[in-house]
């Protein structure tokens, strides 16, 4: 009977080990993925407005970030503290400058849209 218990607490341990590497490894972009957001992104950078230039970008992340493994719209997948993101801070105010131009009718100036859209820009390129 202690076998049983013994080799039961056994067999539990090694499912929480296995799932625990299973689930918390970061995943990889296949090579195609990764060409294929490149490219997206230098679509998206040609355009003349920094406000669609970051609208565009905040979809590409919640399209990197669903190939990550990351499930929801972009402020669940942020919840979720992605492993692969360098710096979360940023691209948190990144996504709320997102919703606020979709949602606020607030003026928000030419010189700091276009700053924003070049670091969600290169805050992109850092996932790839």
């Amino acid at each position: 009977m202690e076998y049983f218990f013994l080799t039961v607490i056994i067999l539990i341990l090694l499912v929480g080990v296995f799932l625990t590497f299973r689930f918390s490894s970061k995943k990889e972009l296949r090579k195609d993925k990764k060409n294929y957001y490149r490219k997206e992104i230098q679509k998206i950078s040609d355009f003349p407005s920094p406000s669609e230039r970051i609208m565009k970008y905040d979809v590409v992340l919640h399209h990197i970030l669903k190939d990550y493994g990351y499930s929801g719209n972009v402020g669940d997948q942020l919840k979720a503290k992605p492993r692969v993101i360098h710096d979360l801070n940023t691209i948190w105010s990144l996504h709320k400058l997102r919703n606020k131009l979709a949602h606020s009718m607030d003026t928000i100036s030419e010189e700091l849209l276009e700053r924003k859209a070049e670091e969600f820009e290169k805050e992109i390129l850092r996932l790839l």
